[in-house]
């Protein structure tokens, strides 16, 4: 019992004493805080690619550290981007080389301004938009998105197909949109990451329409990890999509309690059918999956470790 009064006198010593610096210098939040204590070692000191699947509740966002390069893919909502920003605080990024927003949706764009405010950002990248028979509603996250982009000065670069982006150690590369859609979900940028022998899929919220039209063009392969589209519902990880890719592991980026009903059990069961190992932001927090080329180590927000 003494013990444990010991750890609570240093433990309130030390929010005290960062509280205090905080005030001092007005550098770190509450919330900044709150995840900073919340650091752990990392899962292999060997490892030299970070890919971050941060909880920002119902939305998304994936911070790949590679070497000295960052990537941020997707900021959140509003109230997300708050959280990016902490998080990122956390893993001491001082600045993003690239910021993709997969595609207008305020469950990945809303956070965009809060991050342009906070790190110093090189370029935005965004799909290939066609405003064509998009109602108002449809258009207010990508109105708003170019408006935050613009205010920060900042380039904002439409992204295609092949594009590829060195990011030292790794290397990102663009499989999709590759056409024009209806359904906005399906404009989401599809990016695969590799490390040496690592494979990393980030799919955004594309659809099955989407992942039918990457079968179609040849640019999917074996693959180790899936960011499953559109948070786990039915409308994405097809049958099909995982007869090709086969990954090990899948990261489910959703709320807790979310009203969507995210993850689908659809879904749920079909990962189950191919062997797929799945990690969610809803029941594990933030997830971090680090490569050394070879082997993918998880570390989970509750301590769950996962070893390839």
């Amino acid at each position: 019992m003494k013990i444990f009064k010991r750890i609570l006198v240093v433990s309130a010593l030390l929010i005290i004493l960062l509280m205090a610096v905080s005030d001092t210098f007005g550098f770190m939040s509450y919330d900044d805080m709150m995840v900073f204590l919340k650091l752990r070692s990392p899962a292999f000191t060997s490892a030299e690619l970070s890919v971050h699947f941060i909880d920002v509740g119902q939305g998304d966002s994936t911070l790949i550290i590679s070497g000295d390069r960052t990537v941020l893919i997707d900021t959140g909502d509003k109230e997300g981007g708050q959280k990016v920003r902490s998080y990122l605080i956390s893993q001491k990024v001082d600045h993003i080389d690239y910021l993709f927003v997969t595609h207008p949706h305020s469950d990945h764009s809303g956070g965009v301004e809060t991050v342009l405010g906070s790190f110093e950002t090189g370029t935005v990248l965004v799909p290939h938009f066609s405003e064509a028979g998009k109602t108002e509603d449809d258009l207010y996250a990508w109105r708003e998105l170019k408006k935050d982009v613009a205010e920060a000065d900042i380039t904002m670069t439409e992204v295609l197909p092949g594009m590829e982006f060195d990011l030292g150690v790794s290397e990102l590369s663009v499989l999709a949109p590759s056409c024009d859609y209806e359904e906005i979900n399906n404009y989401s940028v599809v990016t695969e990451l590799t490390h040496g022998n690592n494979t990393f899929l980030l799919t955004g919220d594309a659809e099955t329409e989407s992942e039918a039209d990457m079968l179609k063009n040849g640019v999917l392969e074996d693959i180790d990890v899936l960011k499953a589209g559109h948070h786990g519902s039915s409308t994405s990880t097809g049958s099909e999509f995982l007869e090709i890719v086969k990954p090990e592991y899948a990261v489910i980026s959703c709320g807790a309690g979310n009203s969507y009903n995210h993850p689908s059990g659809s879904v749920m069961k079909r990962l189950g059918e191919y062997g797929v190992r799945v990690f969610r932001t809803d029941l594990q927090g933030s997830i971090i999956a680090e490569s050394d080329g070879k082997t993918i180590c998880f570390t989970t927000a509750d301590k769950e470790q996962a070893e390839k």
